[in-house]
């Protein structure tokens, strides 16, 4: 794409450039009320998108609760389990989808978030809702371009979008989302002067520019933004992705959340015996941190440090130091595809050598996952399918970190001990271990904890809450620990990947196991020592 020159405008300066301490992330810091503050919105436009969301919400409930029943009355009538799926359900499953689209399109917000989520869910999602909220990964609508353009230009302190980008395509987003989107660029930076990764990490008292046409540009542009910094860190093509913050979206998440804890707590007690409210404050908890981008730029380059040694399997981009805002962040390009449009990027190859692709993709995707948890604790928690990028070769990108949670050495060496008790089919260890990490149940069954425990944790099990044969509804979950949810949001992630492509076989605690005995083993003995013996 060409650049779009657009008008000078006034804005946030780019701010100090990183030190080497920037790039590490304090275990405490994912729990840290950090983020831009943003002005409240109205309080008729915080009541009107809450009345929206309600009156569509309670549409879609009221709808199921009225199909419920007139499927009882259609059984009665006798028609066959069969007829009734295919010409009752069917069509209300589809119906239900589009409406819960257009929810998450027109609100955007958190419920694009949540939309995305259950689009991922083919496991126990109805197939129509599941393949109306697939759209949502990669088919959101942008902002404008003139709008992407004034946003980035501000946070560069109003300097010219031609003093930093060559180009940069505003008219096709790479990905558009529920807190920002994402442009293809390339850095305005002479190619003798690119990829310099000495020079960046030295600081700008080392650089020594040229004279003449192949000079790098200026230093600092008006608002701070340190193109020497730039240029060094820069790939070798200078081709780069900008990711821009939406404004005002902190607002409207802050709100989407509030209403869906009054949702979840509703669900609690009518549908689901599951503790889904803490589920809620969780993630209410992680949403501030996503909306500070320089916080995520550490968090990205802390997890690509770890798959540094991996780099023909698993690619994290590092973020361009000196060009990363609270609101925007300059990133190395990846170039993939989607992992939603794998199948019909191999649709022309044989069964088995799609199934031998899927295969090598997921089992990449699981292995960066079991990793970032069990071996460092710091991992990506905004999993969904559109942040997994299938690159050439089967190279696996992982992309966005604005939800990332660092889980402490107790919990991942409990996990661990799980993940091992998982893999045996030891279902008393497994019980054991789940009463070890805090997940408290309304009775003891220790074969239905294991079969829990699968569901949640494991890929071959399966946790559909509105099952009324599910081990969530039979022993019923009071006490679910807000460090596990992010943890158990990965599996789902993964089964869902597994289900989409036909891997029935696949089992994330068996690749797991080596990943666990690894990481007991290089656990301090301080975090193992409160162990109890029916655990290990």
């Amino acid at each position: 794409g060409s650049p779009r020159p657009p008008a000078t405008l006034p804005g946030m300066a780019v701010g100090e450039r990183p030190t080497s301490s920037d790039h590490q992330l304090a275990p405490h810091e994912s729990q840290a009320p950090l983020g831009p503050p943003q002005a409240p919105s109205p309080w008729w436009e915080a009541a009107s998108r809450s009345s929206r969301f309600w009156a569509r919400a309670s549409s879609i409930y009221a709808g199921y609760k009225v199909a419920q029943v007139r499927a009882q009355l259609l059984k009665a009538s006798g028609w066959s389990p069969d007829r009734i799926t295919a010409e009752h359900w069917e069509p209300h499953h589809a119906a239900a989808g589009e409406a819960m689209h257009d929810l998450c399109i027109s609100l955007r917000g958190f419920y694009l978030k949540a939309g995305q989520f259950i689009g991922a869910r083919g496991d126990f999602v109805p197939a129509p809702i599941c393949k109306r909220l697939a759209r949502l990964q990669d088919q959101v609508p942008p902002m404008s371009p003139d709008r992407a353009a004034s946003l980035i230009q501000a946070e560069l302190g109003g300097a010219p979008l031609t003093s930093v980008f060559a180009w940069i395509d505003l008219e096709r987003p790479l990905g558009s989302a529920s807190v920002a989107q994402v442009h293809k660029a390339q850095l305005a930076c002479p190619p003798s002067q690119r990829g310099r990764p000495l020079l960046a990490r030295l600081g700008e008292w080392v650089w020594k520019p040229r004279r003449g046409r192949d000079a790098p540009p200026p230093a600092l542009l008006p608002g701070g933004a340190d193109m020497c910094l730039a240029c060094a860190a820069a790939p070798r093509d200078g081709v780069v992705a900008v990711k821009i913050q939406y404004p005002d979206a902190l607002n409207d998440m802050t709100l989407d959340l509030a209403n869906l804890r009054r949702l979840s707590s509703f669900l609690s007690k009518t549908e689901i015996d599951f503790d889904l409210v803490s589920a809620v404050d969780e993630l209410a908890a992680q949403i501030r941190l996503e909306f500070d981008f320089r916080r995520e730029a550490r968090v990205m380059d802390a997890v690509a440090d770890q798959f540094k040694h991996l780099g023909h399997k698993i690619k994290v981009p590092h973020s361009i130091p000196g060009l990363v805002t609270d609101r925007m962040i300059v990133m190395e390009f990846l170039d993939g595809i989607p992992i939603t449009r794998l199948a019909a990027h191999t649709s022309s190859l044989s069964a088995s050598t799609r199934r031998l692709a899927a295969g090598r993709v997921l089992d990449r995707v699981s292995e960066a996952y079991g990793r970032m948890i069990l071996l460092d604790g710091l991992f990506q928690a905004d999993c969904h399918p559109g942040n997994i990028l299938v690159m050439k070769g089967g190279t696996v990108g992982l992309i966005d970190y604005g939800q990332s949670k660092k889980l402490p050495d107790s919990y991942r060496a409990l996990f661990a001990r799980l993940i091992l008790a998982l893999h045996r089919e030891d279902e008393a260890g497994i019980s054991a271990a789940l009463r070890a990490l805090g997940v408290e149940t309304q009775r003891e069954d220790p074969p239905l904890a294991s079969k829990l425990a699968y569901g949640m944790f494991d890929t071959r099990g399966k946790v559909d809450p509105f099952d009324p044969d599910s081990p969530i509804k039979k022993l019923g979950v009071s006490r679910f620990p807000k460090d596990l949810f992010f943890v158990m949001r990965v599996v789902q992630l993964l089964r869902g990947l597994a289900s989409g492509m036909e891997l029935k076989d696949f089992s994330s605690a068996t690749q797991w196991e080596p990943l666990a005995l690894e990481a007991l083993a290089n656990l301090p003995a301080a975090a193992q020592e409160h162990l109890e013996l029916d655990v290990l």
